[in-house]
Order: C-alpha cells, then structure tokens, then sequence
C-alpha cells in the first residue's frame, strides 16, 4: 500500500484501524500543528466551569439546555472556522489581526505568520460581559 497519496484524515484513520488490530494503545499522531493546539485547547479548556456559569445564568442556546459536549462541538467549530477564515477568507487583512469567530458566549481567535501561509496561534475565550469605548479622529 502506497500511503504517500493519503490526506491527513486517511492516515489517521489508518493509523487508528492499524492500531485497533495490533490491540496497541492509541497515541495521536500529528502531521499537522493548527491540530495539535486544537487539541491542546479542547483538553485544557474548562468547559465545566462554562457549563457551570451558564447553569447559574439559566443561558441556553436557543432555548436548548448546554451540554458539556455541546460546548465541546461549539469550540472545536469556531477553532477551525476561525483558522480557516485568517488563511482564506480574510486573507488580505494585517497579518497582525487575529480573526474572530463568536457564538454563545465563545470567542475563538486565529493567528498566522507574516506571510499569512500558516497560523501561529489559537485561542479560546468564554465572555460573560465586555466593554470597549474608541474615538475616532
């Protein structure tokens, strides 16, 4: 079998079937970084404390009980949503500017390299309240 024509997906999916028959523990490859903190946002981040104060506020998502999975399904959308719109759609924006995607009270951020060919950083907010004030000249 050749494996050099497989995408990301297909090699994880044949890493995990591969592993599944050896009876060897699962361990993630990654063979793409913007993944790997992807990940690493979706294991650090406190969605219980977030479930949490949202249970206290009675806040609901179109008048929907939140589960913790739910919150999980949310972030991990507007992670990659927001990666994908600083690389693609709002390409020609300041490379600086990290590109928000927001819903339910999260705020994902994407960040990528001068060059704008790669992201550099993520990151993952839950607001309860914000306030901001300019003037313009």
């Amino acid at each position: 079998m050749n494996t050099e024509n497989l995408n990301t997906q297909e090699l994880e999916t044949l890493r995990t079937l591969l592993n599944k028959m050896a009876g060897e523990p699962q361990t993630k490859i990654y063979i793409d970084p913007v993944n790997k903190m992807i990940d690493n946002i979706m294991d650090e981040f406190n969605f219980a404390r977030v479930q949490n104060a949202m249970d206290h506020l009675n806040w609901k998502w179109v008048g929907e009980y939140v589960t913790i999975e739910m919150l999980r399904e949310e972030a991990r959308r507007l992670l990659q949503g927001a990666m994908f719109a600083r690389l693609h759609e709002y390409k020609d924006e300041h490379w600086e500017l990290g590109i928000h995607h927001c819903t339910g009270g999260f705020e994902a951020t994407a960040f990528c390299n001068e060059s704008k060919t790669k992201i550099t950083g993520l990151e993952l907010k839950f607001i309860l309240n914000s306030w901001d004030e300019s003037i313009e000249d």
